[in-house]
């Protein structure tokens, strides 16, 4: 717990290497739209791949028989050496494939990464989204178990501290467009990912993820999130359960916007 929950701000001076990992699939297949696309021209609008900070970003294919939706990854980002795409020889849905993330993540050697970004792949970011994250990581992030740049829920300034900052209750947390964690910690999220009452009442990914962390860490009540919200979802639906259903996604009020740079990187 103490290696997750430290209570100290990162000196600005480290340098921090960032693992964006992103869950994806052939929405097309499961009667939806496909936007992954747009996803990455925002990351590349917000600047993110002329960054100087260190990142990978892994994208876990959940298996779909057409894979020709990520194609525009070689043709317009060949030269980024950053990118990896992971495929499954298993048809996976949304469940089964987040999971294999905590799995690789949990095998991962220690220092690879000190924090994961955990997004959709159908999100929009904002002005230097990553230069952003970097330095509201580095002052909240060492404050609960995890946090989010995304906040769709009701949250609360903290007295005394900036308005950058908000807490939100760990019980109402949900969306994963950008979840922060340690890769420690997804050793503690495996063991309750197919519990009995997750799986009678389909949990999907975010609420398995909470719930199975509130049973390994009763006691943690809050999370650290940021505020306003640096990342939005695309809220244009989606099929993860099954593939005649579509759902419709949820959606913060609070996005900063694409054309806005908050600027918490010149903060001293």
């Amino acid at each position: 717990m103490n290696h997750i929950i430290t209570k100290q701000k990162i000196p600005l001076s480290i340098n921090l290497k960032y693992l964006i990992a992103i869950p994806c699939v052939n929405r097309a297949e499961r009667n939806a739209i496909n936007v992954i696309d747009k996803t990455f021209e925002s990351f590349e609008k917000s600047g993110l791949f002329d960054s100087s900070i260190q990142f990978d970003i892994m994208l876990f294919e959940s298996g779909s028989k057409d894979i020709s939706y990520l194609n525009f990854i070689e043709e317009k980002y060949n030269t980024k050496k950053n990118i990896h795409i992971l495929t499954s020889n298993l048809s996976l849905n949304g469940n089964s494939n987040t999971l294999r993330m905590f799995f690789h993540i949990s095998r991962l050697q220690v220092n690879t990464y000190d924090f994961v970004i955990w997004m959709d792949d159908d999100v929009y970011v904002c002005k230097k989204f990553l230069e952003n994250a970097d330095r509201w990581i580095k002052d909240y992030a060492n404050y609960s178990l995890f946090s989010s740049l995304y906040v769709p829920y009701n949250s609360a300034q903290i007295p005394g501290q900036p308005l950058n900052v908000h807490l939100a209750n760990l019980p109402g947390f949900y969306g994963t467009c950008c979840t922060i964690f340690k890769p420690l910690l997804a050793k503690y999220v495996l063991p309750h990912w197919y519990d009995q009452h997750f799986e009678k009442f389909e949990y999907n990914p975010d609420t398995r993820f909470r719930d199975g962390l509130r049973k390994q860490f009763p006691k943690a009540m809050y999370i650290c999130v940021s505020y306003p919200s640096l990342v939005q979802h695309m809220n244009i639906g989606s099929a993860i359960k099954q593939k005649t259903k579509v759902y419709k996604g949820h959606k913060t009020k609070n996005f900063i916007g694409e054309e806005n740079d908050p600027k918490y990187y010149e903060n001293k």
